[in-house]
């Protein structure tokens, strides 16, 4: 259905406190004598998926280098509430060779110097594994993302919460970090049982799991410029050439080291050489023609050099008409897996399929790289394709594959093909969903998994997109409800709860046992509740009033209400920044959608590309560091 009517919020913008005159004067004196204060910081309140990996809430914008906190391969992810967590840290020591740790990156941008102040942390997981003696902890540093040296001494918890803070403000290596070095930390643990959950925790909203605070100061050496001509060209299109610059005339030959932040959409050379007597050098800027449909990508170039502050160019690659897939994450989601037997699955549609649109499904592992940027799956195992028939299918769906192990497998729906030996595993399998062809994914749909040792990063899923069974799961179906969401989309919550799945892990052959679930799968259709959408709110609240129009005058559109759940019941209060947050009830039953906007002039509003969470029953603005003036709105596009 076409959407009714964009609405913005009557809220009142918020406005930073901070007075114009006295917010330069301060600014002024940060880059002059910089206090320390949080740079980076992690809140997983609302987090209870197995993440591979998760984005900062604070992060300094002074910072250049990836916001994310990520896994080794040894610390696979495994699902709690509000928080980051593995079962793979062990009870077999800490080794800075191990791959079970927690992984931060910081570097400071082109012209500022990094220095480290504190490490703070809060932990949570099981009571046994952290029974006494405790849970050892290790925090270590490298400068090269190879080395590593450990900080200060172990740590012992024998409860769930915040560790002893770490001061590394003593460790020369870590203060005046120039802009071309990257600092990585990793934590390592080790503990009483081999398979325990261990992790970083928020017991609640705005409280950290994970903060580290340092400062970020005004470089006082020479800076390297940067510039490309063309700025902005097609993935198709010939070099474009690239230019380093010195305020100088080189006095000797100077090597300076360029990089790509992102070598799948233009590559650069390692480095080029500024001649003595020279004060610039060219090089080429090579672009990659990939065969997804990416529009412009913005990738960073980078120059550094010994004794010089480091230079970024923003660069723009542009697609050349790339076919977009046709559906997008969230299009189906699996309602149904069966490794014994023949080997079955089901889906449900949650968007509808055009005829004859292909989905490919596989269990080959993805090597966890982003797509169409060298992410691809392993060789082996098997891959079957399934096409909608002439007609088409409609959302609420449910389709069924069935053998898929052997010659005589079927679709309820569609038809089925396959290549190579589709056996799925009982004692941990992954399934991917996906469109594109069968060696080149250019569109990821939905996961289920009975295990978390498989990549889903790269893959452009979101948590609500993929589906955790119980460990090594044989034989299991969704059990939840079929017709209480008002919107397909929102069904997603329901399926990847795992108190809404069934299922059995155990010897023999149990997918026609007579024990649920047995196969076949239930093929009942998923259906919308038919009193939720904003046409039925408006006449219960509204007086059948449009979605834009504010019918209790309190400055807060309808459309708007409906999506956070008011009812028209009481004056809907205007939202107030809170830890450096803003932050909107959501109901997850309206259907609607939303997106957060800024400007500093209520003039030219931007989307906010970063600090956007939706935590499921509310949306959440992390503030952005350094603004002295920022206005923040929250926009609604209502469906009847």
């Amino acid at each position: 259905m076409n959407p009714n009517l964009l609405l913005t919020t009557g809220i009142d913008p918020h406005r930073s406190p901070r007075n114009p005159a006295l917010g330069l004067a301060w600014l002024l004196l940060v880059l002059t004598q910089p206090a320390a204060g949080q740079l980076a910081a992690w809140d997983f309140t609302g987090d209870n998926t197995a993440s591979a990996s998760s984005a900062a809430e604070v992060y300094d914008g002074k910072l250049d280098s990836a916001s994310t906190l990520t896994r080794g391969s040894g610390a696979a992810a495994s699902a709690a509430n509000n928080s980051f967590r593995s079962q793979g840290f062990g009870n077999d020591g800490i080794a800075t060779a191990n791959t079970d740790y927690y992984q931060v990156t910081l570097s400071a941008a082109a012209g500022y110097t990094l220095s480290l102040g504190t490490l703070d942390a809060r932990f949570s997981g099981t009571a046994s594994f952290f029974a006494a003696p405790g849970v050892t902890g290790h925090f270590a540093y490298s400068l090269d993302g190879a080395t590593f040296v450990w900080i200060g001494s172990p740590f012992v918890m024998t409860a769930a919460g915040a560790m002893p803070q770490i001061d590394v403000s003593g460790i020369p290596e870590l203060q005046n970090v120039p802009d071309a070095t990257t600092v990585t930390l990793r934590y390592y643990a080790s503990g009483q049982t081999a398979t325990g959950g261990w992790g970083l925790y928020s017991a609640s909203t705005g409280q950290y799991g994970l903060a580290i605070s340092g400062t970020l100061a005004t470089s006082a050496m020479p800076s390297l410029t940067l510039s490309a001509s063309p700025s902005s060209f097609a993935e198709n299109a010939a070099a474009a050439t690239g230019t380093v610059s010195l305020p100088a005339p080189a006095p000797a030959d100077l090597v300076v080291t360029l990089a790509s932040s992102d070598a799948t959409e233009a590559s650069v050379p390692a480095s080029v050489t500024v001649k003595a007597g020279d004060a610039s050098a060219n090089f080429e800027i090579t672009p990659v023609n990939d065969a997804l449909a990416d529009g412009a990508q913005g990738v960073g170039l980078t120059a550094s050099a010994a004794g010089y502050t480091s230079a970024t160019l923003a660069i723009t690659v542009n697609d050349d008409g790339d076919a977009p897939p046709n559906l997008s994450p969230g299009a189906i989601a699996f309602v149904g897996f069966n490794a014994d037997g023949n080997d079955d699955l089901a889906f449900v549609a949650l968007a509808a399929i055009a005829a004859n649109d292909t989905i490919f499904l596989t269990d080959k592992a993805w090597n966890g790289l982003d797509l169409g940027k060298s992410g691809a799956f392993d060789s082996g195992e098997g891959l079957v394709s399934w096409t909608a028939p002439a007609g088409g299918v409609a959302p609420g769906t449910v389709v069924t594959l069935n053998n898929l192990h052997n010659a005589t497998r079927s679709a309820s729906v569609g038809t089925l093909a396959a290549a190579g030996n589709f056996d799925l595993s009982g004692d941990g399998e992954t399934v991917y969903a996906y469109q594109g062809s069968a060696g080149a994914p250019t569109g990821f749909l939905a996961v289920i998994a009975t295990q978390s040792v498989d990549a889903t990063s790269g893959t452009g899923l979101g948590s609500s997109h993929i589906v955790y069974l119980p460990h090594h799961a044989d034989v299991a179906a969704y059990t939840g409800s079929r017709s209480n969401q008002a919107a397909f989309a929102t069904y997603l919550a329901a399926i990847g709860t795992p108190a809404n799945w069934v299922a059995e892990d155990g010897t023999g052959d149990q997918h026609n046992n007579s024990i649920a679930p047995d196969v076949p799968f239930a093929m009942q259709a998923f259906t919308l509740a038919g009193a939720a959408g904003y046409a039925t709110w408006a006449k219960d609240h509204a007086n059948n009033e449009a979605a834009s129009v504010d019918s209790d005058g309190d400055g807060v559109p309808n459309g708007v209400e409906y999506f956070m759940g008011e009812t028209h019941g009481t004056f809907t209060p205007n939202p107030a920044p809170a830890n450096g947050r803003i932050s909107w009830p959501h109901d997850a039953g309206a259907d609607a959608t939303y997106t957060v906007k800024t400007s500093t002039d209520l003039s030219h509003w931007e989307t906010a590309t970063a600090g956007v969470k939706d935590t499921g029953d509310s949306i959440e603005f992390t503030l952005p560091d350094g603004a002295t003036q920022i206005f923040v709105r929250l926009e609604v596009v209502t469906r009847p």
